[in-house]
């Protein structure tokens, strides 16, 4: 491996991040100016891996993570569990195979963090997991409840849906969700959320959380404690026309689709509940 050295960040980096993320994500330039604004906020916020180059005494960035603060897990109505969120991981083409990607998850994942503050991922495939696995011990955090529904499967009678500011989704969000195990996510999130073009929704005894993409609809939070999933889902059709919905329901409320693990944190002494609900990867 050639040299480098691994540091957290520094404002004379934000090219070299933009272009990681850019290259290792797909988002826009714009998209992730959107995200630095957010959560680029300190220097514990991004870790670089940085080879030698002339002029430059620091290194330049070739490979970057970010740790999302503020999340608290809700195991139970006594028990809240400080988290982190580690995103967008991403190393530059041109020097991938050189095992820098490797490095940050597991200095960032099982090395780093501060004590008594949970590491949560979300792996963007079974075969980054299984390289995970590998270097770490990735512990399932919960599970979800997961479907793909076309839209010609969905029949019923859409209820009317009316559209939430970021603000007073996360405050009803965190009414209907009081009693069972899951991620409060802070202010910041869903107001990315917002920026992204994200949609939320209210619906008699339903909530929402929309992730409009090309040809179909991430419906990454569908909540009916006291609603018919189906119905539900036809408002959300409604709402936002797509020809496919891949829909997520937490196993505790009824929903569609099977059950399977979604994001993962560091091992513990304590596992977090089985039906623990974290839905929100910042697609």
């Amino acid at each position: 491996m050639e040299e480098y050295v691994v540091r957290s960040w520094q404002p004379t980096d934000i090219p070299d991040l933009r272009e990681i993320f850019t290259a290792s994500c797909g988002d826009s330039p714009e998209e992730v100016d959107t995200f630095f604004r957010a959560f680029l906020t300190g220097p514990e916020a991004c870790t670089v891996v940085a080879v030698p180059e002339e002029g430059r005494p620091e290194g330049r960035p070739v490979a970057a993570g970010y740790c999302v603060a503020g999340i608290g897990l809700q195991y139970s109505a006594r028990k809240q569990v400080p988290a982190e969120y580690l995103y967008a991981l991403g190393c530059l083409p041109a020097r991938r195979g050189h095992g820098f990607g490797m490095k940050l998850h597991e200095l960032m994942f099982s090395g780093g963090g501060k004590p008594g503050v949970l590491r949560c991922m979300i792996p963007v495939s079974e075969g980054l997991l299984q390289a995970y696995r590998r270097i770490s011990m990735p512990v399932p955090l919960g599970r979800i409840r997961t479907a793909e529904i076309r839209r010609e499967e969905i029949t019923a009678t859409p209820p009317a849906a009316e559209t939430l500011s970021p603000e007073e989704y996360a405050r009803r969000r965190e009414e209907m969700l009081a009693p069972w195990p899951h991620a409060a996510y802070p202010a910041a999130w869903f107001s990315l959320m917002a920026e992204y073009n994200d949609v939320f929704l209210a619906m008699p005894g339903a909530l929402a959380a929309v992730i409009p993409m090309e040809g179909y609809c991430i419906v990454a939070e569908l909540l009916c404690p006291g609603a018919d999933p189906a119905g539900a889902l036809a408002g959300v059709a409604a709402a936002c026309p797509a020809e496919r919905y891949r829909v997520r329901t937490p196993a505790f409320f009824p929903g569609p689709g099977s059950l399977r693990p979604f994001a993962y944190c560091a091992g513990e002494a304590e596992a977090p509940p089985e039906d623990f609900w974290f839905p929100f990867g910042l697609e």
